[in-house]
């Protein structure tokens, strides 16, 4: 009889231990899909230590086992065992609380260390000022860990970020009435357990009970607090379920198959550096309604990289659960409205220059976005031309200039000077305005008349207003005509296809080339804003200004390192070449006249980002407008 019952005690303790697992596998599966050897494992190691040790070093290698094991690794497998814990403090807390009211467990109560006492009293009224306070606490954490470099700095910002967001996403995402049921089912089998070796110690002429039970196990002190004449029970009733669970786990790698599978990231940022951008923003307490629009909208991906340009709207490299790559574009509020437009000129031009396939498109209540098949094996002109020979490069230009100028003749119309009017306040006296008043490095820069840049003296703004007020850019663009525009002609929005063998779904026919991310917001549709996006890169050298990460301010004097593309260059040469060949002098002025309001109209965008940094970019427009007056006074001859 006394075997039976003590057999059933090790019963219904394995018991309590399996549905422990299910119970964290519930967990887990909110992100990926548990794999419950290895969480058994992690399990029995963890519990032994605890048994065996009088501190509970078990809970930290079973975080650091499951982390090695999942996908999400360490930091997930610690937002995982905190949730797990702190239901248990929880539940135990009642239990304790349930005993005092009964007049039971009182004197079993005053065995319990102090931490123990602490957690159950003040855990939930903790969790509560978390909550109310988490802003506050974010900001906190954000500012310790600027301290340190940023590997550091990005595992306490992870970290803490799991405990916030995975925890509140595993609790609100789980099956409720599974994770009640297996947390019943966890301590109805622990209390069993208790119950029927208690009985079992009686049974040997122990004067035991289940509180007992209840104050060894959750002294703290393990097996150290046993007297020695029963050790050896407590030994067998703890660690023989623990042996048996380890089998157990053994028979399951056995048996089990071995798969890939497709999990849903934490993050979803590959780069650790756009992931320390993301989280300091998180951290930051900024646009939250974005931030969980933003996860939710890359939920299921992976982000290769961030090519975003000098917009509002962002674009990715993703890979989807099938291992296949996309272009995914979005963007929020104002400039979620602004990319529908976009998604409806494409469809709108789709049969009339090389343009994506838009396989899938979404629109939610603060954002809209859609994703664009990689055609074949593609890569972006930027890396094309810094690769290949420069004829292929040069090729390409003039093939997609070809392309471009059937879309100028479609839809062609005079222009009028109201639209007129209004490009030029928006585009250059209101972003004057902003980049004027709005950085506190540019507005110390342009107390001087000139500055050095990197060696090299520059008029600053103030020494061009006669240029950039609205009567001399009116008599610039009076004559100009409109069409319709890709708006955006880039380097990095021509996208260079390397394999001709491409199965789309369309059917339509991709030579080198296609075009990606027009934009329809230009109020003044004159194909020189087309032809002036081009000079944004090959004469002002953007794509590699977005690659300087520090700059040195020191009174008039700056200076940061940036390459100079001699691909670009030359590139240059044939293109201003080129435009020579095509146009007017008049219409040249224009064209470059319109790559100065590009200039003017990304640097807002700079500013908010990065105050600093955008120095860069006030440098090179104060570049191009000085080379831009010895071309017009050449060109005027």
């Amino acid at each position: 009889m006394e075997v039976k019952i003590f057999l059933l005690s090790i019963f219904f303790m394995i018991m309590g231990h399996i549905f422990k697992i299910k119970r964290w596998g519930l967990l887990i599966s909110v992100y990926e899909k548990p794999v419950e050897y290895n969480l058994l494992n992690a399990m029995t190691l963890g519990h032994t230590l605890n048994t065996v040790f009088p501190i509970r070093i078990g809970d930290i290698i079973r975080v650091m086992w499951a982390g090695k094991k999942l996908k999400n690794s360490y930091s997930f497998s610690l937002a995982t065992v905190i949730a797990d814990l702190y239901i248990d403090f929880i539940t135990v807390g009642a239990i304790f609380f349930f005993s005092i009211i009964s007049r039971k467990g009182i004197y079993y109560l005053e065995k319990i260390p102090y931490y123990y006492a602490f957690i159950f009293i003040f855990i939930i009224p903790i969790t509560f000022l978390v909550i109310m306070w988490k802003k506050y606490i974010k900001l906190f954490v954000k500012r310790v860990a600027s301290i340190f470099n940023e590997r550091i700095e990005l595992s306490l910002l992870y970290i803490t970020y799991l405990c916030f967001t995975s925890i509140k996403d595993i609790f609100q995402k789980i099956n409720k009435l599974k994770f009640i049921f297996l947390t019943f089912g966890i301590w109805t089998s622990y209390i069993i357990s208790y119950s029927l070796f208690a009985k079992f110690m009686q049974k040997k002429g122990e004067n035991y009970s289940i509180f007992d039970i209840f104050s060894k196990l959750f002294s703290g002190a393990s097996l150290y607090n046993i007297e020695k004449k029963i050790l050896p029970y407590w030994i067998v009733y703890l660690l023989l379920p623990l042996g048996i669970c380890l089998l157990f786990s053994l028979v399951l790698y056995v048996l089990v198959k071995k798969e890939n599978f497709y999990y849903r990231q934490t993050l979803p940022q590959i780069n650790s550096r756009e992931r320390l951008a993301f989280l300091k923003t998180y951290f930051s307490n900024e646009n939250r309604e974005n931030m969980r629009a933003y996860l939710e909208i890359n939920k299921d991906v992976l982000i290769i990289e961030d090519i975003s340009a000098g917009s509002n709207a962002s674009t990715l490299i993703v890979m989807k659960k099938d291992g296949t790559l996309f272009f995914r574009k979005y963007a929020f509020n104002d400039d979620g409205i602004k990319l529908k437009k976009q998604i409806e000129w494409i469809e709108k031009h789709f049969d009339d220059i090389p343009l994506p396939i838009i396989v899938e498109k979404e629109e939610g209540y603060n954002y809209v976005t859609y994703d664009m098949k990689n055609l074949g094996n593609s890569i972006g002109m930027f890396k094309y031309i810094h690769t290949m020979p420069l004829k292929e490069s040069w090729n390409i230009l003039k093939k997609a200039l070809e392309d471009i100028q059937r879309l100028h003749k479609r839809n062609l119309r005079e222009s009028n000077e109201k639209d007129i009017e209004q490009y030029i306040k928006l585009k250059v006296v209101d972003n004057l305005k902003i980049i004027l008043t709005e950085s506190k490095y540019i507005k110390n820069l342009e107390k001087y008349k000139s500055i050095f840049v990197n060696g090299v003296e520059l008029p600053t703004l103030r020494n061009y207003d006669k240029i950039l007020n609205i009567e001399y850019l009116k008599s610039i663009f009076n004559d100009d005509k409109y069409s319709d525009i890709h708006g955006d002609l880039t380097i990095e929005n021509i996208i260079g296809i390397l394999d001709n063998n491409i199965e789309n779904l369309v059917g339509k026919k991709y030579d080198e080339y296609y075009f990606i991310d027009p934009n329809t917001g230009n109020i003044h549709d004159s194909p020189f804003l087309d032809y002036a996006k081009l000079l944004q890169s090959l004469h002002g050298n953007y794509e590699f200004l977005m690659n300087v990460s520090e700059i040195k301010i020191e009174k008039d004097y700056i200076n940061f390192m940036v390459t100079e593309s001699d691909a670009y260059v030359q590139l240059y040469q044939k293109y201003y070449s080129y435009l020579k060949e095509k146009f007017s002098n008049r219409d040249i002025i224009s064209i470059f006249y319109h790559e100065i309001i590009h200039w003017l109209r990304l640097l807002p965008y700079k500013i908010k980002k990065n105050d600093k940094l955008a120095v860069v970019f006030y440098t090179k427009l104060l570049k191009i407008i000085a080379d831009i007056q010895e071309i017009e006074n050449e060109l005027k001859k």
